[in-house]
This record gives structure tokens, C-alpha cells and sequence, in this order.
């Protein structure tokens, strides 16, 4: 009979994703990974298999943290332009502090990881799928009630928001000033007029 675990699975990922954001996957030694998470070899393999298999559930859990912080209000049943306002100036509050500085963690896995690694590419793929999803039905709703224009289908504007938002975490990284990253979001809002 095996052993209950004896660690929160979802502290010990938290843990992993701080280091993986931190240091970037492969710069991320197992012994690290170890000490991090404060597991036992055994334990981690047990319970996660592997780093690659980690990484992936370290994805999934910046997304539930991604849908909690400055972009959570896109998942609201009644989100619309007022929301999506919101989420690029909350998204440009983050990237100006230190910890916004390491960019996007899904960005940092698509740039490092995923063009060698389909099962790592299918994660991150997942999380822009759900962001792009949250930000296609907020311009729906924007478009039915008017505040929208309905020049661009919602799809097509849910996808320049999303690059608008990966590229914001990407200038993040090289500390720009705030009225830089002030601009991005006002051309990008102009895109909804």
C-alpha cells in the first residue's frame, strides 16, 4: 500500500513554478528543484515523474494564478470593454514592479522550452487558449453593447490582445518607463474603437 502524501501538491508547484520563473527550466538543476520544493528524489519522481512533467503542472497552476491577478476579470460571465481596459493597465502595473520583470512565465516557456518539446508547446498553448477564449467572449460582449467596434470579428481582436499582452510582459524585461508601456495600451485600446 502506498504511503499518503505528506506535502500540499499545490505549494510544492508554486514552489517549482517560482524557481522555474526564476531561473528558467534549464538552468534549474534537479538538486534545486529539490531543495525548492523540499522533497525527496523519491518523493518528486513518485509524484511528479519528472521536471518536464513538473513544468507542465507548474503551467497550469500560473494560469489559475494568471485568471486570479490583473487578468481574472475577463473570466467574469459579464466582462466586456471596461475589463479588457483594465486587464492591459493591470497587466502594465505588474510588468513595471521587480517581479513583473521576469516576464511571463508562459512566454519565458514558449521562447525556452516549447520549440523542443510538444507536450511543454501543448501546456502553453492551453493557457493563451484560455486567455484568448476569456478575452474573445469579454469583445463579444463589448461588440453587443455597443462599446465595441464590430470592425474586427472578436476572435481576430482577442488574438492582437493577447500579442499586445505577451508583448507588454516581454518589454516588461528591459525595465521600460511607464508611459512606454502606457502608449502600448492606448494604441491597442484604439484598436476597440
Amino acid at each position: 500500500m502506498a504511503r499518503p502524501r505528506e506535502f500540499d501538491e499545490q505549494q510544492v508547484v508554486q514552489r517549482a513554478l517560482d524557481l522555474f520563473w526564476h531561473k528558467g527550466y534549464n538552468a534549474a538543476s534537479l538538486n534545486e528543484l529539490l531543495a525548492a520544493t523540499e522533497l525527496s528524489k523519491s518523493s518528486f519522481y513518485e509524484s511528479f515523474g519528472n521536471k518536464r512533467e513538473l513544468v507542465v503542472k507548474a503551467l497550469r497552476c500560473y494560469a489559475r494564478v494568471l485568471m486570479e491577478g490583473p487578468i481574472g476579470a475577463l473570466a467574469k460571465p459579464d466582462a466586456g470593454r471596461a475589463e479588457i481596459e483594465n486587464a492591459l493597465k493591470g497587466v502594465v502595473a505588474v510588468a513595471l514592479t521587480q517581479e513583473g520583470q521576469r516576464g511571463c512565465f508562459v512566454n519565458n516557456c514558449m521562447t525556452e522550452i516549447a520549440p523542443h518539446d510538444p507536450v511543454v508547446l501543448a501546456a502553453a498553448q492551453a493557457v493563451v487558449q484560455q486567455l484568448e477564449n476569456a478575452l474573445a467572449a469579454a469583445v463579444k460582449r463589448g461588440q453587443d453593447d455597443g462599446t465595441i467596434s464590430r470592425v474586427e470579428r472578436p476572435r481576430a481582436l482577442a488574438r492582437f490582445l493577447v500579442n499586445t499582452l505577451t508583448g507588454i510582459n516581454l518589454a516588461a524585461k528591459s525595465k521600460p518607463a511607464k508611459t512606454t508601456l502606457d502608449d502600448i495600451v492606448r494604441v491597442a485600446l484604439r484598436t476597440l474603437d
